[in-house]
This record gives C-alpha cells, structure tokens and sequence, in this order.
C-alpha cells in the first residue's frame, strides 16, 4: 500500500479554500406548492436536478492497495434548510485504468462504506463510490481518517435513527412542516445516491453512460428508487428488497419503492433470497408485475434470510458486466407455469429456459407456507424440492400436496454454467429464477387436486439429493423442515439422529433458539443420538426447553467439529415416549430458584418458554422520566411480541410485578393463568406511569407473560416486567 501526501494535501487545500466559501445558500430543493404534501413521486421530486449544483469534492486520503487506488472523498450531497449536508465514502478504481464503468455500492442498515467491495469490483474492471451514508465510524477509524472526512447531514437526517423514519413533520431534523416525503430518510439517501452518480461520472477515468447501482437491505431499498427517478442508471441489483405497504397510504404512495414502480422501467437484478424478512418473495413478485421494465430478471437463494449463495453473487456480476461492459450475454427470463389438470390430479410444474447458454440443471421449489408478509413465517418458510427432468424443450415435475387449504407457490431457479470471466467467488453455475406462481387453495380445491394427507414422524430420511432441502456449509447443516406440516411432532416425545462416524466427535444441536451438545461415537456401527427437550438450553437465557411443541416454527441445525471427518447421516426423526417416564425427566425450574424475601424471582433462565424478543441482559429499556419516579428493581426486559412462561407446580398463591415501559413503547400487555387471560394492561407505552400487578394463582400449573404491539408497529416496544416473581 502507498500514500500519496502531495496529491492529497494539494488537493485539500483546495477544496478546503473552496468549502471556508460555503455560507448558507439557496436550498436544493424548491419549496412545496402552496405548502401541500406533494401527492406522487412526480411532486416530490419536481424540477430536482441532480447535476446542478458543484460537488465541492474533497479527498482525505489517497493510497493503492492491492493494485487498486482508493481515495477516501466527500462530496456536497446539497443545501437543506439553509446548511450544507455532505457525503463520505471510499472511491476506487484499477491503478491506470480509463474508460471504466462505475457501481455505486449502497449498505444496508447496521453497515459501512466498504473498502472490500471497492476492491473487488476493481480487480473486476470497474470503478466504485461506497457511499457511508449512517455515517458509522468504521469507516473513519479503520482508515484512520480525520473527523472531517465522516457523512455530515447537517440539518436534515439521513442516518439510521428514529429521527428519519416516516414523512411526518415530528421533529427539528424534517425539512418540510407537512406530511412530506421529502422528510423520510429514504428520500435523502435516494437523492444522496443521485449525487454519488453525479460525482462518478465527473471522474476522468469513469464512461458515464455505463454506471449502476448496487445495494442491499436499506440500500437495496434506496437502489430501487434511484435506479427509478434516475436515467443514468444503466443496470442495477436490488438486494433484499423491497419492503411494501401497499395500504394505499400518502407514505406508501410516494415515500416507499411501491410509489416508483412505475419508473422501474431500466435493467433489474432481483437478489431475492426465498426467506428474506425484509424483501419478502411476494414482494419482489408485486414489484415484478406492475413495473413497466421487461429487462428484469431475479436471482434466488433457497432457504436463507437476508444472505445469497455463490450461484446468485455469480449472477449479479455476470449482470452488471452485460450490461455495463459488453461481450456477455445473460440469459433471457425463464418462464414457469404450474398446470393444475393434470390426469394424476398433482399439480405440473412446466420450466422453458433460454438454452443459448449451457443449463446445468433447473431446481423446482414449492412452498405452503404461503402467508402473505408475516414477519416470522418469512423467514421461516420450509420450501420442498422438486427435481425436474428435461421433456422436450421444458424440463417438468409434479409435486405431491399434503393438503389442499393452504396455497400453493412455486419457483424454479436455472442454474447456468458459468462462462468464462473473473468472479469474486468461484462458482460453477450462476442462477436465474423464474417468476414466483402464487396459487390459492381456492383455485387448488376447484382444480380437484389430490392431496394424500399423510402424517410422518420422520424428518429426514438422507436419501440421494436431501441437501436440496438443506443450507449445507462445510460441517454444518440447517433446514426448516420442522414446519413441514406432514411432520407429526409428539406432545411428550424425543428427537432421534441415527448416523455412522468413523471418528470421535461432537455434535451441536441447534434447534430454534436452543442448544445442545452431543458426544459421537467412532466405528463403523449405526449409532442413535436421543435428544430430549430437556438435554437443550436457551442460548440467551440459559433456560431448558421442556416440549418440542412449546416451539414456534423453529429451524433446526446441526454441526460438528471442522477438523474431524463429517459423519454419515441416516434418518432423522422423532420418537413417542410414555407420559409417565417424559414427565418424570421434565423439570421444575422455579423450584431451583433461591427465595428473596420469600418471594421467588422470575428470570429468562428459570423460565419454561421464550417466544420474541428479549434482553437477557437487562440493559436495553431506556425509561421514560414518568417511570424513572418509581422505584424498582431490573427485571423481564421484553419487546413485542414476546411470551415468556413458566411451569408452577401448583406450588404458588400469588404472583405480582410492576409494568415498567420504555420510552418508544407502545403495547398491550397480558398475564394468563393456565390458557385463561386474567389481566390486559390496554394499550400501555411512552409516557404510561408503572402499573402494580398482583394476581391470584393458587394451584396453578402455568404462568404466561404476553407482551403484544400496540397497533403502531414493533418499532422500539420494550418494556420490562419489574419486580416480577411468585410466592
């Protein structure tokens, strides 16, 4: 790596000279009509000109690395109620290298300005703006840059805080005092986008006719709405994205991606992993549907949330240098059609790919888990496998339905040979997946489909392609195949692995959110590893799990040590156990807690069930001023929508607590007693004083602390049960 102190400090001295001259000058942006909240995505834009106004560049750092020259820049993103707010990033390029096309590259929430990705696009032929637009100190500590050098956004808010979400006019950082979609954060990054294009194609060694954006989560977000209002994006890839409303709303309609659908009319890459929670697959299917772009095409990850595999980070690059550079092609989109007369009475899924590139093979999944836009089914979703045989000039597959009342959707992903061109990350195929087909159990039951009903109690039997149903990385594997509604799962039972390992090793059950580790035995014998719900803990909380069924859609993993040989797996199943000898092995974890005052404490660990959101370490809830007038001891510090429960034993007569909220909160809370609900707290948040608790529960068996959201979203509902506990 090599600096270059003179180009840097010339150049500083003179944008620095240039910035001492900025006093307060006319906004950016025009003022709103009559002071109405602007109606379309045309009136919140109006007459904006990205290209206008001087960039007032300034450089903090120069040095190659790896044969890539990476400036540390800002630029004037514009002038917002009368102050400069301006943009830090890396810029790079290949050292010697002109007539480059550009990406700019767009984090997403929690994330940085990444120098890596500057660097790999690089080595990749292109030049790069990484846009820092939480302005999150990473990037200036881990280049050890100057304070000056950080994202200011002076009077506005573009950062990742309460401050910028919604078009609201309810705080001193919104821009307009109405409802305005020029106040959300999403606009100001989206225009911040704007300029960093601006900016790149003002770089002598950039081609500005060939630039693209590339961003994920929030930044996929802000990659849609620019790649939308702005012509000069040539090919963009949307990661994770889009969140919709779709609620008809004056947010929906002009502060979120669904209000630029109509401009989607350039070249999209879709990076839609099928068990996202943030761009949810049905989304993406929306979004499809009504934009006017025909040049779109979707790269799909099966089973993971908010991550991509190999073949779909192999498509975007393939994208991108199609578009932006020329000499590859990439395929047309797949179409898919799921028939539902066939004369078997099973659904047939029909795939026709473009052949002018070699097909390795086309992966058909289906899903029942088709419900629309809920957070935990999302990610959550167990999608079936489907292999699919060539027949012509389509390759085809029936699946088999286990019921016919929930619907039906269905995706294909083409695995293209991947031609030969430099990739970040080696992979053997690139994949392009066919539009999601989203079937109702309506028109399944008019169809006369058949569906076998079958329950099973094995999860896996291992046989030839298992992996396809499975996240499989090195000596770990996942699935969520326990959400498979065939899957029976007992009401007092165990979970059995039956596997051979020619060496000693450790196995890691990870089941929801809880562990367990289980010695292997080496030899060539069938060995059985039993896993009771009681042989796993809580990861946070330390508590045992007590019943399968106490489990809400929970995934299930399993690994082992890196350095020994993977062992053989053979079935994978649960086993009924008598009543007696299960509770007999359950236990009494209350009983094991120490008295205070004679009053038994509640604690995560102590607790029979967590569902939700929790702070095991008591130091999340920030406190109203209200509540700070109460005095209290740390307890349950819970977001919605949480449950926290407990076996009592009969063994308790009065159970109390204080209900403490935080600052954000806004929830409803309630106690049951044996299934029955015997306390709601009403909507209860922000500003609430405590409320004192004290229910009767003589001879009860179970206790369950419900915490639900407030009808206003989930967005910072904490709250914590003080002083809870049972005598």
């Amino acid at each position: 790596m090599r600096t270059s102190p003179f180009i840097i400090t010339s150049i500083l001295a003179v944008f620095g000279s240039m910035s001492s001259l900025c006093i307060a000058q006319k906004d950016s942006l025009e003022p709103l009509k009559d002071n109405q909240s602007p109606q379309t995505i045309d009136e919140v834009w109006g007459d904006y000109d990205p290209t206008v106004e001087p960039l007032e560049t300034q450089v903090y750092k120069e040095w190659v690395e790896d044969g890539v020259v990476i400036r540390a820049v800002r630029y004037c993103i514009g002038t917002f109620k009368g102050k400069k707010s301006w943009m830090g990033g890396f810029y790079a390029f290949p050292e010697g290298g002109g007539n480059l096309p550009a990406l700019v590259q767009i984090h997403g929430g929690g994330g940085a300005a990444s120098k890596k990705a500057c660097i790999e696009n690089a080595k990749r032929g292109y030049a790069t703006f990484s846009m820092n637009w939480r302005e999150d100190d990473r990037y200036v500590t881990g280049e050890n840059l100057p304070a000056e050098a950080q994202t200011d956004w002076g009077a506005v808010e573009g950062k990742q805080v309460a401050e910028s979400r919604g078009i609201e006019p309810n705080n001193e950082k919104r821009y307009d005092s109405v409802p305005s979609a020029r106040n959300s954060g999403y606009f100001l990054r989206t225009l911040a986008a704007r300029r960093a294009l601006t900016f790149l194609e003002q770089q002598p060694e950039v081609d500005g006719k060939n630039m693209g954006v590339d961003g994920h989560s929030m930044g996929g977000v802000i990659t849609l709405q620019t790649a939308a209002i702005d012509s000069r994006v040539k090919a963009s890839a949307p990661s994770c994205a889009p969140p919709l409303l779709l609620d008809g709303s004056l947010l929906a309609r002009t502060a979120q991606p669904e209000g630029y659908v109509d401009k989607m009319d350039r070249a999209m890459l879709f990076m839609s992993p099928s068990n996202d929670f943030h761009g949810v697959v049905e989304a993406v299917e929306w979004i499809n549907e009504k934009m006017p772009s025909k040049d779109f095409r979707i790269a799909r990850s099966e089973h993971v949330n908010h991550k991509h595999s190999a073949s779909a980070m192999a498509a975007k690059e393939i994208w991108f240098d199609s578009h932006l550079k020329g000499g590859v092609k990439f395929p047309a989109q797949p179409s898919l059609d799921v028939e539902l007369d066939g004369e078997d009475g099973l659904p047939k899924v029909r795939v026709k790919v473009d052949e002018s590139i070699a097909v390795e093979r086309v992966d058909v999944f289906f899903t029942r888990d088709a419900k629309y836009s809920e957070y935990a089914t999302n990610r959550t979703r167990f999608w079936h496998f489907a292999d699919s045989a060539k027949v012509g000039d389509e390759y085809e597959t029936s699946l088999d339905l286990f019921d016919l009342k929930e619907p039906l959707w269905v995706f294909a992903n083409v695995h293209y040979v991947v031609p030969e061109s430099m990739l970040t990350k080696p992979s053997k195929t690139f994949v392009v997946t066919t539009r999601l087909s989203m079937i109702s159990s309506e028109q399944l039951k008019e169809a006369g489909l058949k569906a076998d009903g079958k329950m099973t109690a094995v999860i896996e039997t291992f046989e030839e392609g298992w992996e396809k149903e499975w996240i499989v990385s090195g000596n770990k594997w996942e699935t969520w195949k326990l959400n498979d509604a065939r899957v029976q799962i007992p009401n007092a039972g165990k979970l059995v692995l039956e596997m051979k390992s020619d060496e000693e090793n450790q196995l890691s059950v990870d089941i929801g959110k809880y562990r367990g580790v289980f010695p292997i035995k080496g030899g060539s014998e069938l060995q059985r590893i039993e896993i009771y719900p009681f042989d796993l803990m809580h990861k946070e909380t330390k508590a045992k799990l007590l019943n399968f069924k106490d489990l809400v859609r929970p995934g299930v993993s399993f690994s082992t040590s890196r350095s020994q040989p993977a062992p053989v797996f053979e079935k994978l199943m649960f086993e009924e156990v008598p009543l007696a000898e299960f509770m007999s092995k359950r236990p009494f974890q209350l009983g094991e807690v120490d008295k205070v005052d004679g009053k038994t404490m509640l604690t995560f660990d102590a607790a029979d069930k967590v569902v939700g959101r929790i702070d095991a370490k008591s130091n999340t809830v920030k406190i109203s001023k209200e509540a700070k007038e109460s005095e209290y001891k740390v307890g349950l510090q819970v977001h919605s929508y949480s449950e926290v429960s407990y076996f009592l034993n009969g063994e308790f007569t009065q159970f109390s607590t204080k209900l403490v909220s935080g600052y954000q909160a806004s929830v409803t809370c309630e106690v049951h007693v044996d299934g029955k609900k015997v306390y709601d707290s009403g909507k209860f948040g922000g500003k609430s004083k405590p409320i004192d608790i004290d229910i009767d529960i003589t001879g009860a068996q179970e206790l369950r602390l419900v915490v639900t959201e407030g009808g206003n979203g989930w967005g910072g509902d904490w709250i914590m049960w003080a002083n809870a506990g049972c005598e």
